[in-house]
Order: structure tokens, then C-alpha cells, then sequence
């Protein structure tokens, strides 16, 4: 088992367990390189506001007939588990149905995830109806907008992911 195959095992064993705790891979196997440690980092892309907790959604405004709008990529290599929070609301002054289509895009798959964002079609105000997802190696996320009116794309991204290093502090 080579060095990186070690500090994945045992981030993906960190991430998995709820106690974070050193996992040695293969016990009676001794590494070919030198003592590893790792860390988990949790990081956050959320909007703000005054008196306002918890989930705090980020706004973008996406142009009509627009493809492939980048919201968020990450060019790391570390493992990670993150959790989106997606909605799409209409952009004044036309306050009416919305649709915005967004690829979410992981390390281990080469076909993207496909989610159709729209907002509540009944009642007087048209009012995003918000999804949750969470994803293994998250890379990317994506917006198009195939409408001739721009909307809105509300986002909140919680990435937890796992750094290695070497006894010498080189993080790799």
C-alpha cells in the first residue's frame, strides 16, 4: 500500500466515523514512508445577515440563456464530504416560475449529477424550494439557465475534508 493509498484509507475512515481517531491501515504492514498525521477541516460558502443562524444561503445572479456558469470549484486533492443546499428564486422585477438546471460534479464519477431547480408553482408569490444533497470528492458546481429572464440561484456549501501530513509538516 503506497503512502497516499494510507492517507486516504484514513481520511475516508475519519470521515466515515462520527470520533475522529488514528486509524493505522494494515497494522502488521509498516509504511515505506515516513508517519503520517491528518486533520479535518470544515469549510463553509454561505451568505450573511443580520440576526441570522444557521444555514445562511448565498445568492448569484444567473443571466438568462446562460450555460455552465461556475458557482464554486475546488482544486485540491484532498477527500472530502460536503453537503449543498440549492434553490433557485425569481429575479425582479419578473416574479415568476423559475427553472435552472445545476450539475454538481465529484472526483469518482466522470458523469456529472444532474438536479432541476424550480419554484413553487402555486399560490401569489413564486418562492424557491430548497434541495439538500451531499456528495463524496466534490469538484465542481455548475448553473445553466435556458430561460429568456435571469434568475437566482441561493446556494450554501459545507465541505468537510481531511488534510495529510508527514511528520516534517509538509502537507501533501
Amino acid at each position: 500500500m503506497s503512502c497516499r493509498d494510507s492517507r486516504l484509507k484514513y481520511c475516508r475512515e475519519t470521515l466515515g466515523s462520527i470520533s475522529p481517531q488514528r486509524v493505522r491501515p494494515n497494522g502488521h504492514k509498516k509504511l515505506k514512508c515516513k508517519e503520517i498525521s491528518c486533520e479535518l477541516e470544515t469549510h463553509k460558502v454561505r451568505g450573511n445577515g443580520e440576526s441570522l443562524t444557521g444555514n445562511i444561503p448565498n445568492s448569484i445572479f444567473v443571466p438568462a440563456f446562460r450555460e455552465e456558469l461556475v458557482v464554486f470549484e475546488d482544486y485540491t486533492e484532498n477527500h472530502n464530504k460536503t453537503f449543498l443546499q440549492l434553490s433557485v428564486e425569481p429575479a425582479p422585477p419578473n416574479i415568476t416560475f423559475r427553472v435552472l438546471d445545476v450539475r454538481i460534479y465529484t472526483r469518482d464519477s466522470e458523469e456529472p449529477i444532474d438536479i432541476r431547480l424550480t419554484t413553487n408553482p402555486f399560490g401569489p408569490e413564486f418562492t424557491g424550494i430548497p434541495r439538500g444533497i451531499q456528495v463524496e470528492n466534490f469538484v465542481r458546481l455548475t448553473v445553466t439557465n435556458t430561460l429568456e429572464s435571469p434568475s437566482i440561484l441561493q446556494f450554501y456549501i459545507e465541505k468537510t475534508f481531511c488534510i495529510c501530513c508527514r511528520e516534517s509538516g509538509d502537507k501533501k
